[in-house]
């Protein structure tokens, strides 16, 4: 799988711009490396448990079949201890996974595979590098004076509305891995925050229509919405579900769902 396979068109945009500052690439990739990677790291060693081949081995197998189909190496995986589902990746150069106790307890093995996908698609784009950059860029600003606020406020809003746009990449990755049904069940049990999410998993979907519905009533309406979720790092919930089942419909989702699931029947699931 190839990072432009599944990175959304915005969100491509947004690192190809990047990518053309002189030498940000190796600057950053080795502040990460003898920095934040190593301060990090060294906390999840000293806080969480981590997971390989000789503790909870079902899990750290789920991860490597993976990054098998996604093609990139195996990160180092910890659990830590959390009520909430949720999970997070960083680095580049050693980059790792994290996944709290509540997300592990109440998803079932394909759902967790999910979660594992999306994680280790932001791995594939590149996104914890190019992400830094822009927050490195904006906190120089800030802290030292360099750019006042008034710059660096709407650095931040543009670093957010990537953020969002990013995500849908990832939640390709997702999808692409263990098909687009297991995601949406998965999206589902993070939205519920329950283990028995009911037997809809399309739930978010048809939900998604009459949140859009409300959203475009008129003018104000959408401007509520816009400024209500200008400074999220992430895309509402019925979104994140609505752009997966639009993007099942492409061809690149079905030739890479092919490949990684030949026998699977793409026209069966209908939302």
């Amino acid at each position: 799988m190839k990072a432009t396979d599944i990175m959304h068109p915005e969100d491509q945009k947004a690192i190809g711009a990047l990518k053309k500052i002189p030498f940000i690439d190796e600057m950053c990739r080795s502040c990460m490396e003898i920095a934040y990677e190593k301060i990090y790291r060294g906390e999840n060693l000293g806080m969480m448990v981590k997971v390989d081949n000789s503790y909870m081995p079902e899990l750290y197998q789920d991860l490597k079949d993976v990054t098998k189909a996604i093609g990139i190496n195996t990160p180092e995986l910890f659990i830590y201890n959390d009520p909430v589902m949720n999970a997070f990746t960083f680095g580049e150069t050693n980059p790792y996974v994290c996944v709290s106790s509540s997300l592990v307890e109440k998803m079932n093995r394909e759902e967790r595979k999910a979660i594992l996908a999306h994680e280790c698609g932001h791995i594939l784009c590149q996104h914890v590098l190019y992400g830094s950059v822009v927050e490195t860029l904006r906190m120089i600003g800030e802290d030292f004076g360099i750019i006042g606020y008034t710059l660096t406020g709407p650095v931040k809003l543009a670093l957010q509305y990537w953020s969002r746009r990013s995500e849908y990449s990832a939640d390709r990755c997702a999808a692409a891995v263990v098909g687009e049904r297991t995601f949406q069940a998965s999206m589902l049990k993070l939205a519920l925050g329950l283990a028995d999410a009911g037997n809809d998993p399309y739930r978010l979907v048809k939900q998604a229509k009459e949140y859009h519905a409300h959203e475009k009533q008129d003018i104000w309406s959408r401007i509520q919405q816009n400024c209500r979720v200008a400074f999220f790092s992430h895309p509402q919930n019925v979104n994140r579900a609505y752009e997966i089942d639009r993007w099942k419909k492409s061809c690149t989702y079905k030739r890479i769902r092919q490949s990684i699931a030949p026998n699977e029947n793409l026209y069966g699931n209908i939302s």
